[in-house]
C-alpha cells in the first residue's frame, strides 16, 4: 500500500510520523504539488493521499480511497475531482492552543496591553498609569463572552474564559447543552439576540453556506461600540468590507483578526491577508493564521494522523470522518 503525503505540511507530518506508520507502507513526500509530472507519478497508484488540499486541475488519483487532511478544514479539498466512495478525515488537536490564543487576546485588548507598552517603550509615557492621573483600563471579569460555534474550539474557549469570571453565551447550528459555565447555548438563527449583549464576540465556527458572510455590516451595527471581535474560524465568516469599516470608523471597538480572506502564494509569498489596510489600523491585533500553530498542536494532530492511517491499513473504524464522495 502506498501513501503520499502532499504539500509541505504533509511533507512535515510524515517526517514527524514515518517511525509510527505501519511497517511496509510505501511513502512518497512531495511538498511542490505544481510539479504534476512528479505529482502524477505519485497519484497514480496511491492509495493513502494525507494533505490539506486536492485540486481538479491536478493529475488523477484513481486508487486512492482515504484522504487524511493535515488540518480541521477541508474546503481546500475538492470533493469532485476525487474518485466515488473516498472516505475524507481531517485532524483536531488545535482547540487549546486557539482557546489560549483567545484568552491571550481578550485579556491584552480589555487591558489595553500593546498600547500601554508601547507608549512606555517609546515615550517612556505614565500618563496610562495612576502615577499620573491615566484612565484605567478594563478587566475581563464581569464582561460577557459571545462564542459563535460551540463545536470543539468553542467548548475549549468557554472553559478557559470561565475561570476568569466572564458571563459566557453561546451560538450553535445545531442543538448543543451547555457545558458549566456557559449560561445559554442559542440557535445560531437567534445570533442577533446575543450579539448586543457581549463585550467580546469569539468566532469560532466552520466555514458552510450557514456562515459565510454570517457578521455582515448589520450584525456588526448590532454590536456594543466599545465590543471586541476575535476571528479564529475563518475569513469569509465576516464581511471583509463591514469589517473594515466597522473598525476604521469605530462602528465597533477593535479585532483581533488570525484568519483571512487571501493568502500567501508562489507569486506573493509576503501577500497582505485583505486588499483593506487592516495593518494600519490601531484597533487590530493581526497574526497570520497561527494561533493553533503550537508545538502541543502539531505532536496531537501527528498522533491523530498516524493512528488513523494505521486504522485504515488494518481495516479498522476511521477517527475524524468529515465526508465520504
Amino acid at each position: 500500500m502506498k501513501a503520499l503525503f502532499l504539500g509541505g505540511v504533509a511533507a512535515g507530518t510524515a517526517a514527524g510520523i514515518r517511525a509510527r506508520l505501519p511497517a511496509g507502507l510505501e511513502v512518497v513526500i512531495l511538498d511542490d504539488p505544481i510539479d504534476h509530472a512528479r505529482l502524477r507519478q505519485g497519484a497514480d497508484d496511491a492509495e493513502i493521499l494525507v494533505s490539506n488540499h486536492w485540486r481538479a486541475d491536478y493529475p488523477p488519483a484513481p486508487r486512492v480511497r482515504l484522504v487524511q487532511s493535515v488540518a480541521t478544514g477541508v474546503e481546500l479539498i475538492e470533493l469532485a475531482a476525487l474518485p466515488a466512495g473516498v472516505v475524507v478525515c481531517n485532524a483536531f488537536g488545535h482547540e487549546s492552543a486557539i482557546a489560549e490564543y483567545v484568552v491571550m487576546v481578550m485579556l491584552a485588548w480589555r487591558h489595553r496591553l500593546f498600547e500601554i507598552s508601547r507608549t512606555f517603550r517609546e515615550y517612556a509615557s505614565w500618563r496610562t498609569s495612576w502615577v499620573q492621573g491615566g484612565a484605567p483600563h478594563g478587566e475581563v471579569r464581569g464582561s460577557t463572552l459571545g462564542i459563535v460555534g460551540y463545536g470543539r474550539v468553542g467548548r475549549e474557549v468557554a472553559r478557559r474564559a470561565a475561570p476568569f469570571g466572564c458571563r459566557i453565551l453561546a451560538a450553535n447550528r445545531t442543538p448543543r447543552e451547555p457545558e458549566p459555565g456557559v449560561a445559554h447555548v442559542l440557535p445560531l438563527a437567534e445570533i442577533d439576540h446575543m450579539l448586543p449583549e457581549c463585550d467580546t464576540v469569539a468566532l469560532c465556527t466552520a466555514l458552510g453556506p450557514e456562515t459565510t458572510g454570517l457578521i455582515d455590516a448589520r450584525r456588526l451595527s448590532l454590536m456594543r461600540p466599545s465590543a471586541f471581535l476575535i476571528n479564529i474560524a475563518r475569513g469569509q465568516v465576516v464581511d471583509e468590507d463591514a469589517i473594515y469599516s466597522a473598525l476604521r470608523d469605530r462602528t465597533i471597538g477593535g479585532a483581533a483578526l488570525d484568519v483571512w480572506w487571501q493568502y500567501p502564494n508562489a507569486a506573493e509569498p509576503e501577500r497582505r491577508g485583505s486588499r483593506h489596510p487592516f495593518h494600519e489600523l490601531p484597533n487590530v491585533i493581526a497574526t497570520p493564521h497561527n494561533s493553533g500553530w503550537t508545538d502541543g498542536m502539531i505532536a496531537r494532530r501527528w498522533n491523530e494522523i498516524a493512528d488513523n492511517i494505521n486504522r485504515f491499513v488494518h481495516g479498522e473504524p476511521l477517527i475524524n470522518l468529515v465526508t465520504t464522495t
